[in-house]
């Protein structure tokens, strides 16, 4: 739905539904055990706060004796994933509303504000392995234990199944902030200016059918290496001169809490509880001369390091911050249109 009562305001809003039928892999890949991310609860009981007696106990009953055990594993754990036949399709549903500002007085200038929000059920993901363990060894839910391989004569874990399934659901919305702006300095010269910024409101995702909703928004899940900042920001300023351009890109990541997938962690438990936010700068110039064009620059120009994560694979989160695990880094590319 658009309603514009004037050229200088639109107002617009959305409603639909989703369907998303299993891939392939996800419902025939073979099944692959590897070393991944994870630490062993009974190697680590006193961190689990009130719930550190159950975790103790569990571990007893298990052939550990927690306050002595130490895991052979060091951060990783064998873990087995691929498919999985009994997948159902996942199921959504999507609305957003929002307006346009486009006023009369500033010609160019492009401002909006959208507000999205959507639910999807039988989301088709996999579990955590920290969030197996831990809700197995914590007792919340023992469901999860049948997915724990029995442990070997040295009480080490053998092997937890983190297969594709159906979790449960996801429930997440937020705001977009875009604005751009032209600046038209002469007839050769145009700076355009821009910034996205999205605010995620609410995450809540159910790991598994009919279990509880879990507040992941604005926590980094560290055993994972992933996390759901609630704010993140994009900012662009271009400076175009006949064929010549010249670009700055600013990428903000908000700050995290620490979480191992149910439990935040905290400064009185933790040396480390926290992500802290990043800031990278880039840079790049272009030319067009005829069918060509060349283009250059060089991605986080102060060589930012990304913030310290607990992973026990790379110490920090590849899928947020590949950019800064590269490093400064220059690149060069030609192009030509036929």
């Amino acid at each position: 739905m658009n309603w514009a009562p004037t050229r200088d305001i639109r107002f617009r809003a959305t409603l639909g539904t989703s369907y998303r039928q299993p891939s392939i892999y996800e419902l025939y890949g073979g099944n692959t055990l590897a070393l991944t991310s994870a630490i062993d609860p009974c190697s680590q009981a006193s961190t689990y706060g009130g719930l550190k007696a159950a975790v103790i106990a569990n571990c007893a009953k298990a052939g550990v004796n927690a306050n002595k055990f130490t895991s052979a594993w060091s951060g990783q754990l064998p873990v087995l994933s691929g498919g999985n036949k009994a997948l159902r399709p996942e199921q959504g549903r999507t609305y957003t509303f929002g307006t346009v500002i486009t006023p009369r007085f500033a010609p160019g200038l492009n401002v909006s504000v959208e507000y999205w929000h959507y639910t999807i059920k039988n989301t088709i993901n996999t579990v955590n392995p920290q969030y197996i363990l831990d809700q197995c060894y914590e007792g919340l839910n023992n469901s999860y234990c049948s997915s724990i391989a029995p442990r070997s004569s040295s009480g080490q874990i053998t092997q937890v199944s983190s297969v594709y399934q159906n979790m449960g659901g996801v429930k997440t919305g937020g705001i977009d902030f875009d604005v751009s702006y032209p600046i038209h300095i002469s007839m050769n010269d145009t700076v355009v200016i821009a910034n996205n910024m999205q605010e995620t409101v609410s995450y809540l995702q159910q790991n598994s059918p009919g279990g509880a909703w879990l507040n992941y928004n604005g926590r980094m899940i560290y055993s994972a290496g992933y996390g759901f900042p609630r704010v993140k920001d994009y900012f662009s300023a271009n400076w175009y001169h006949g064929n010549f351009s010249l670009t700055y890109m600013m990428n903000f990541t908000g700050g995290m809490k620490l979480n191992n997938g149910s439990t935040d962690l905290t400064a009185k438990t933790n040396s480390v509880s926290h992500v802290s936010p990043i800031t990278s700068h880039d840079i790049s110039v272009g030319y067009n001369f005829g069918k060509w064009h060349l283009d250059g620059g060089v991605n986080n120009m102060f060589n930012k390091a990304p913030p310290y994560v607990p992973t026990g694979v790379y110490n920090t989160a590849s899928g947020l911050y590949a950019e800064e695990m590269i490093g400064r880094y220059v690149w060069l590319q030609a192009g030509a249109h036929f």
